[in-house]
C-alpha cells in the first residue's frame, strides 16, 4: 500500500519554496544590534559618570563636615588668628582622596550682624590649601579679628571632576564667643 501525499516532493521544488535571509536584511538586523549595543554603553558610561560624581559629592561634603566639627572644637580667638587657622587648615581631613586635586579656600570675615560691625568692613583673613602646597597660603590676613563678636567663617571646596568639569562646594558658619573650645 502506498501512502499518498497531497503534494509531490521534489529536491528541486524544496529548495525553491524555502526562504532565506536576503543580506540587506542580515545588514540591517546586525546594525539595530549595534546600535542598541552602543545605547547600552553609553548609558553605562553616564551611569559611572553620575556614580562618580555623587561619590565625590559626598567625599567634598564629608571634608566640609569635618573641617566645620574641628572649627567648632577650636577657641574663638583661634578661629579669629590667622597662624593658629593655618595649623589647622594645613592637615588634610582624610575624606578628600577621591577629590584629587581639590583646592580649599577658607574665609574668616567679621559678620555683618555684629554690634561692632562698620562699613567699610574689615579685612577678611584669606588661607587657601591646594596639593601643590604643604602648608595653606596666606592670601590676607587680618590680626584684629579677635576684637569682634561674631566671625563668618566661609569655607570653599573646588575640584576637577570625573568628566573634566569644575565642581565645588561651599558652607558658611558663624562663630561668637563662647565656643566648645573657649
Amino acid at each position: 500500500m502506498t501512502t499518498r501525499y497531497p503534494f509531490s516532493y521534489s529536491a528541486a521544488a524544496g529548495r525553491a519554496g524555502e526562504r532565506g535571509f536576503t543580506l540587506a536584511e542580515v545588514l540591517v538586523a546586525v546594525a539595530i544590534c549595534l546600535f542598541f549595543g552602543m545605547a547600552a554603553f553609553a548609558t553605562n558610561q553616564q551611569l559611572l559618570f553620575a556614580l562618580k560624581s555623587q561619590k565625590e559629592t559626598t567625599a567634598a561634603i564629608m571634608v566640609l563636615q569635618e573641617r566645620k566639627e574641628t572649627l567648632r572644637g577650636m577657641a574663638f580667638s583661634d578661629i579669629a588668628t590667622p597662624d593658629t587657622l593655618k595649623n589647622v587648615i594645613k592637615n588634610p581631613t582624610g575624606s578628600e582622596t577621591s577629590l584629587g586635586s581639590l583646592n580649599e579656600q577658607v574665609t574668616v570675615s567679621v559678620d555683618t550682624t555684629d554690634a561692632a560691625y562698620t562699613s567699610p568692613s574689615p579685612t577678611p583673613t584669606v588661607l587657601l590649601r591646594n596639593p601643590q602646597h604643604t602648608d595653606p597660603q596666606e592670601v590676607t590676613a587680618n590680626n584684629n579679628l579677635p576684637n569682634y563678636d561674631l566671625l563668618r567663617v566661609d569655607i570653599l571646596l573646588t575640584w576637577t571632576g570625573a568628566n573634566g568639569r569644575q565642581r565645588s562646594r561651599q558652607s558658611s558658619e558663624i562663630f561668637g564667643h563662647g565656643n566648645i573650645g573657649q
